[in-house]
C-alpha cells in the first residue's frame, strides 16, 4: 500500500512541475545527489536530450550530450569528479532502462 501512495505522490509532483518521465527521473536523481537548482538544471538537460535525440545510436551525439549535461551540472557544482560520477550514473541507469 505504501508503494502505491509513493507512486501517486510521485505522479502528483511530476504533474505539478510539468515534467515528462525523463525530466522527472533526472530531477529526482539531481535532488538525491544534492545538486542545487535541480529543477532548472533538469529542464536544461531535457533540452540537451531534445537536441541530441540519436544519442543511443551515435557516438558523436552521445559525446555532445554528455558534454552538455556535464556543463549544466558543473554550473551548480565545480567538483568535476563528482559531476562526472553523476553523469556516468545517469547514463548507466538510462542504458539499463533501455535494455528492458
Amino acid at each position: 500500500m505504501q508503494e502505491v501512495e509513493a507512486n501517486e505522490a510521485r505522479k502528483r509532483e511530476q504533474a505539478e512541475k510539468g515534467f515528462d518521465g525523463l525530466t522527472f527521473f533526472v530531477y529526482r536523481t539531481l535532488l538525491d545527489e544534492k545538486i542545487g537548482n535541480a529543477e532548472e538544471v533538469s529542464r536544461q538537460i531535457k533540452g540537451a536530450f531534445l537536441e541530441f535525440p540519436n544519442w543511443q545510436k551515435s557516438d558523436a551525439a552521445l559525446r555532445e550530450l554528455r558534454k552538455k549535461i556535464t556543463f549544466a551540472l558543473y554550473a551548480q557544482s565545480e567538483e568535476l569528479d563528482r559531476i562526472t560520477g553523476i553523469v556516468d550514473y545517469l547514463f548507466h541507469l538510462l542504458q539499463k532502462a533501455s535494455r528492458m
